[in-house]
């Protein structure tokens, strides 16, 4: 009996090092454009080769009612079409020049469809390249001021993966309540011993204002950052620098126009605490170690 028809399309079959698998996908909890901004940025910056490709049939539906970002994207001009561009779901692979981990980029469309083929053909390509650990990324909504840095936090396949990620101002979480696709990958990961970890960045949402921030660079940069030393990517992040400190800028000259408004931030603000990783590029592999048993030290004495 014949075996299953593969759902991915190889492009290239290159050798790559220890790589690394960085997801995102659009839909549901793409906050900000967090995981799809950030991949594109990493694109444009790595220059990363096509590996394989989804084909999206079995997998999405674009007749739902009152969703029509999840159609093909259409560009016609003076009646003619000039663009038609469907969702794509596409893996690229980068060699890293210094001989660390290489990358793997996925960047893909939320499945409507077939959930569990669709994490088993993300799970094929990681296994037929022997990816070691795999970071899913997200942005969710949330009420946090514009002026602070958003925090990260995680969901992960393992104890270890979770405690190794806490000197980098990546926080576990807590949750109950409806799962998605990520959820289904991070399962089967389990269940197939490989490393995952899901970092979801906190994302800007003023709902009393109704301010929804279609595209956050704060939240990319955010995500970027911890990334550029978990994979251990030699990035000038000059330009994303510049575009959160637009981005900051422009939001509150919105805030300032209304006096409530400001109020409503500045409370946002006294509640917040930040978890950066400015220092943490300086730390040595014993420093990291040690910062990690210190956070989890009071992690422990807070919860007694």
């Amino acid at each position: 009996m014949p075996g299953k028809k593969s759902d991915v399309v190889y492009a290239a079959n290159p050798t790559l090092h220890r790589p690394n698998m960085v997801v995102a996908l659009d839909g549901w909890v793409d906050g900000g454009e967090t995981a799809t901004g950030t991949i594109r940025y990493l694109r444009r910056k790595l220059r990363p080769r096509k590996l394989a490709e989804i084909p999206p049939g079995r997998f999405n539906i674009y007749q739902i009612p009152g969703q029509l970002s999840l159609r093909p994207y259409t560009r016609v001009e003076d009646g003619l079409l000039k663009e038609y561009r469907p969702k794509r779901n596409i893996f690229y692979y980068w060699k890293n020049p210094l001989g660390e981990s290489d990358v793997v980029l996925f960047q893909g469309t939320e499945p409507n469809l077939n959930w569990d083929d669709y994490v088993g053909a993300i799970l094929e390509v990681a296994r037929k390249f022997d990816v070691s650990r795999i970071y899913m990324l997200g942005g969710v909504l949330d009420k946090i001021p514009h002026t602070r840095e958003p925090n990260i936090t995680c969901v992960c396949t393992t104890s270890r993966l979770r405690d190794e990620l806490l000197p980098f101002g990546i926080e576990p979480v807590d949750y109950e309540g409806p799962g998605g696709v990520r959820t289904d990958l991070v399962h089967q990961c389990q269940r197939l011993s490989i490393e995952m970890a899901i970092l979801h960045a906190r994302v800007t949402y003023y709902p009393e204002f109704n301010m929804v921030i279609a595209h956050n660079p704060k939240a990319i940069r955010s995500i970027v950052k911890r990334l550029k030393r978990l994979l251990g990517l030699n990035l000038d992040l000059a330009d994303l620098d510049r575009e959160s400190r637009d981005f900051e800028a422009k939001i509150g000259y919105m805030v300032a126009q209304n006096r409530e408004f400001q109020s409503y931030v500045e409370a946002l603000e006294k509640e917040y605490q930040e978890h950066d990783i400015d220092d943490v590029s300086e730390w040595s592999a014993d420093q990291t170690v040690q910062a990690a048993e210190d956070f989890l030290r009071g992690y422990v004495d807070d919860s007694e």
